[in-house]
């Protein structure tokens, strides 16, 4: 379950989206509190799987460094399902503008056909 995890980041890193995917399920969500240009407090953002990779261009792929790395992972496991907290270190941007942050990701997984599915992920940064 480790190894799944540790090479989620790297493929994410790695901006391989095709591969990226094959992580999830079909209608896995991704949330998160984002507060957004135009918005003028901070609210709680949810997106598919499918939503998040259609707005890749506007987030990791808009920078030429992009990185996210896990510090500390910790996993529960019962039968096919599991959880796992990771606290992990990101880069995002250029040399001259480099944004550094740590945060937590909380991934909900479940086993099917003996493959470990992403159903959910709920991250926030701690900066």
């Amino acid at each position: 379950m480790e190894t799944f995890i540790t090479n989620y980041y790297s493929v994410m890193s790695q901006r391989d989206w095709v591969a990226y995917k094959s992580f999830f399920a079909d209608k896995a969500i991704l949330t998160t509190i984002w507060q957004g240009a135009n918005d003028l407090a901070p609210k709680l953002h949810t997106n598919s799987i499918t939503e998040f990779l259609a707005q890749t261009e506007n987030g990791p792929d808009s920078q030429p460094i992009f990185q996210e790395r896990p510090i500390k992972i910790n996993i529960t496991k019962e039968k096919n399902l599991a959880s796992a907290w990771v606290y992990y270190e990101a880069e995002f941007g250029t040399e001259d503008n480099l944004i550094q942050w740590k945060g937590y990701d909380v991934f909900s997984l479940l086993k099917f056909k003996d493959k470990w599915h992403i159903i959910s992920i709920t991250y926030i940064s701690d900066n």
